[in-house]
């Protein structure tokens, strides 16, 4: 019977994660990506977001087996609001879709939820571009924004 067959008590190997040098030019194209909420609370919070998955990047990359500790961001408070930038939020939308697989692909068990967070961030943004047509975020969308951010950076920390 084969090692890995039913039955057989040992599971197959893991796949092996994308290359380093795959998971580098990730966090090089990530980098870029700057979504302008229109509002510095949200703003901010995306901003550590992309952050977030830039340095789960470099775990992966380094190959390590859990990710490496990183703080809790704090939006900025009290600064004047502004028009949600559309193009920003399609740009960083973008961008997050094609940096996903590198994290969903493989690799050590934390870095799928990486990849999860990142496209539900994406589909945020996409959201808030698709649904502001008149530049300003609404206050009844703000608290939807802010708490579905906030759930995303819970994730991100409770991976590791």
């Amino acid at each position: 019977m084969h090692p890995t067959a039913p039955g057989s008590g040992s599971r197959a190997p893991a796949r092996p994660g994308p290359s380093r040098a795959a998971v580098l030019r990730a966090v090089e194209d990530l980098q870029g990506a700057a979504p302008d909420l229109g509002w510095p609370e949200a703003t901010g919070l995306a901003d550590g977001l992309v952050d977030a998955l830039s340095h789960l990047l470099v775990d992966l990359a380094d190959g390590a087996a859990s990710p490496s500790p990183r703080p809790l961001v704090v939006g900025a408070v009290g600064d004047v609001p502004r028009p949600l930038d559309h193009a920003s939020c399609r740009a960083a939308a973008a961008t997050l879709r094609r940096v996903a697989p590198v994290l969903l692909d493989g690799g050590p068990s934390w870095a799928p939820g990486a990849g999860e967070v990142g496209l539900e961030l994406a589909a945020l943004l996409d959201q808030l571009a698709d649904h502001e047509r008149g530049g300003r975020v609404s206050p009844s969308t703000k608290g939807v924004v802010l708490r579905r951010l906030h759930a995303l950076q819970r994730r991100l920390q409770a991976l590791g």
